[in-house]
């Protein structure tokens, strides 16, 4: 169980009783931190996308060796 404890102290600038706590983050701030975050999560994501080698099935992610593979050329039916 947290127990919180509010503490009232008399402002002499105010001349009024007000309760401590943390100033809020201004609404402007609040939105350059989500679109820097959002922006360096896109860029991460194009990165790791864009530098992995092409030698992986797209659907099992299994991994083949290009030096070892036969030389077939590929022939497409028309018809």
């Amino acid at each position: 169980m947290i127990l919180t404890v509010k503490r009232i102290i008399y402002c002499e600038t105010c001349e009024r009783e007000v309760e401590l706590k943390r100033k809020d983050i201004d609404q402007k701030y609040n939105e350059i931190m989500c679109f820097l975050t959002l922006f360096t999560l896109g860029i991460g994501y194009i990165i790791i996308k864009y530098t992995r080698k092409k030698d992986t099935c797209p659907y099992c992610e299994t991994k083949f060796n290009l030096k070892n593979l036969p030389v077939k050329p590929v022939v497409e039916k028309k018809e």
